[in-house]
């Protein structure tokens, strides 16, 4: 059926450029007022912006599949049937996760809370003393690059080079822009260095070295194994450190859920989940369709691409009363910041361990916390700020 012939609304908006990277939410709440799936005519893709349709799709993988990849462009497609977690379904898929999921499950993350809560008091007290700090690369990059980093078990070479290589593996899944072209070089060098990783080159009984136990007891085939990098290596730092610095900004902006976060330390779990409902790390991915379905009342052909929009999602009224606030005694459970369902983000027990013992660290050591100056991070897909100068006071 074409597009014309389906009677469905249409934008022909830029999603990708730099006014509505720094604040999409006016355009992701026209985009939920025109329907359940739009045409987005400038990205030639589908886009799910209300709340019950996204949260549909992502536990729906026999209707809308990742296997023809996650990305907004073909060049970062075209391998989507390497067997890797992002772009693989059904056994394959519960396979890999299960690898690369077994040291991040609840028990182990309960191993690791004394050690992360131990950086956390030290950077935040340091930060305390000194009163005025820039909150992404002094605060929200700490734990993740500190720890996390060597958890994994990469040599020096390749901890350094993370960070970049995670933001160019994200701009890659957009649309083929500037930024995706200007990380093509990144993106290859990432794919080379995780395909000549080797058991002698980790730091043993690291994450990375998990990998290659699971091949010698025969779980995983070799010639696969080192695409599972990929999976440590680019959404493991990025994605926590923009949950992070959105954490730092909001509570910055908003004293008086500081003030109430102060003075209830209950509110605290509660607290990580509005955050990550209120700024999505991650805008979306996308899916494709693998047969004529309806998605609310908008028919879909097999074949369609689907971009989810977990960011707009998060903020839709018919499922969070007054998504526009920012309100840490709400219940935020089912955001869809994480995804949902068999894609559910392999480290989501760590990333909310991260920002749980961030967030209790500085509420007990910073008795203010002011924002005063901000600027966006770029990045196609993810969501955060590149600097954040904020002053506190200490308790």
């Amino acid at each position: 059926m074409a597009y014309s012939d389906r009677h469905m609304p249409s934008l022909d908006v830029d999603f990708f450029s730099a006014e509505v990277l720094t604040d999409p939410y006016p355009l992701y709440d026209g985009l939920r007022r025109l329907g359940p799936v739009v045409h987005l005519l400038a990205h030639d893709v589908f886009a799910v912006g209300r709340y019950d349709e996204a949260r549909d799709i992502l536990r729906s993988p026999e209707t809308f599949t990742s296997q023809h990849g996650i990305g907004l462009n073909p060049v970062v497609n075209k391998d989507s049937g390497r067997p890797i977690t992002l772009t693989s379904e059904g056994d394959v898929h519960r396979l890999l996760k299960s690898i690369v999921m077994a040291p991040m499950m609840p028990k182990a993350m309960d191993a690791l809370a004394s050690q992360l809560e131990t950086v956390a008091n030290e950077v935040v007290i340091s930060l305390a003393q000194a009163r005025h700090f820039e909150g992404v690369s002094e605060l929200a990059v700490h734990l993740p690059v500190t720890v996390v980093s060597h958890l994994v078990g990469l040599p020096e070479e390749g901890r350094q080079n993370m960070l970049k290589w995670s933001a160019a593996a994200f701009n890659m899944i957009g649309p083929l822009n500037e930024r995706a072209r200007n990380s093509i070089d990144s993106l290859l060098e990432m794919s080379m260095y995780a395909a000549s990783l080797s058991r002698d080159l980790l730091a043993p009984g690291s994450w990375g070295s998990l990998i290659f136990d699971a091949v010698d007891d025969g779980r995983l085939p070799a010639d696969i194994a080192t695409g599972l990098f990929i999976d440590y290596i680019a959404p493991s730092l990025d994605t926590t450190i923009h949950a992070v610095s959105h954490m730092i900004n909001l509570f910055g902006s908003h004293p008086e859920q500081w003030d109430l976060i102060r003075r209830n330390d209950t509110l605290l779990d509660n607290a990580v989940e509005e955050v990550l409902r209120f700024e999505a790390p991650v805008r979306g991915f996308s899916r494709v369709a693998t047969c004529d379905t309806v998605v609310g009342d908008a028919a879909i052909s097999e074949g369609d691409r689907i971009w989810v929009l977990n960011g707009s999602a998060n903020r839709d009224e018919s499922r969070y009363v007054h998504a526009h606030e920012f309100d840490i005694t709400r219940s935020a459970a089912g955001h869809l910041s994480f995804g949902y369902g068999p894609h559910l983000c392999a480290g989501v027990h760590l990333a909310r361990l991260e920002m749980r013992v961030l967030l209790r660290a500085m509420r007990t050591h910073f008795s203010t916390i002011e924002v005063t100056n901000q600027s966006i991070s770029e990045n196609n897909i993810l969501r955060g700020w590149a600097s954040l100068d904020v002053d506190v006071s200490p308790c």
